[in-house]
């Protein structure tokens, strides 16, 4: 840990870390300045090196969410394959903490109007990003919105039960699996609504 009196060494995306970290296990209420010092074991000066108060400590922990959520819109380094893709997303889905801050966010957009709006407005374009997907696997339109909202409301619903699961008393099938198993479901019953319009 740095020196209390080295507090301008201290860079301001430790304070952003620490500060998710605080989010993600007690929520905003308690992201505060002082305890963060305490957390980081350093003085507060080295917070208003970086930050003119909490609410700018706040909006940079907002940011540093929404640069994660780009993953989510990314090609995927070019790939044009939409098995890749969607492949791709549960390599994003894996990376560590990734379920427990968008739970918190979620906590979050439920107490703050303005964040609500950002998470609202991230979430209608991974849906969008969903749906593009379900597209170029070959569903319609209207089948392919229908199909991305499903599999949003699927990955909430696991983060949701997997992490307040806390002693692992029930056993979740892996994400991958899940959403996998349900757009082989939904490719079925695409191809069925297809065929019937063919026979009329």
């Amino acid at each position: 840990m740095p020196a209390k009196s080295d507090s301008h060494r201290l860079d301001r995306r430790a304070w952003v870390s620490a500060g998710i970290e605080v989010l993600c296990s007690a929520g905003v209420q308690a992201i505060r300045v002082e305890a963060l010092a305490k957390k980081l074991d350093i003085s507060k000066g080295s917070f208003y090196w970086h930050f003119k108060n909490r609410e700018d400590l706040l909006e940079a922990i907002l940011e540093e969410w929404q640069a994660r959520q780009s993953d989510w819109n990314a090609d995927g380094g070019g790939l044009q394959n939409p098995v890749e893709r969607w492949t791709k997303l549960f390599d994003i889905f894996a990376k560590p903490g990734y379920a427990r801050l968008e739970l918190a966010m979620s906590a979050w957009a439920r107490q703050d109007e303005g964040v609500a709006r950002r998470v609202a407005d991230a979430d209608r374009k991974r849906v969008a990003y969903l749906s593009s997907i379900f597209r170029e696997i070959g569903f319609s339109p209207s089948q392919a919105t229908e199909a991305a909202n499903a599999a949003f409301f699927l990955y909430l619903g696991w983060m949701d039960r997997t992490m307040r699961d806390h002693e692992g008393r029930q056993s979740y099938p892996p994400l991958a699996e899940l959403l996998s198993r349900f757009v082989l479901a939904a490719s079925a019953l695409a191809s069925q609504e297809a065929l019937q319009q063919t026979k009329r």
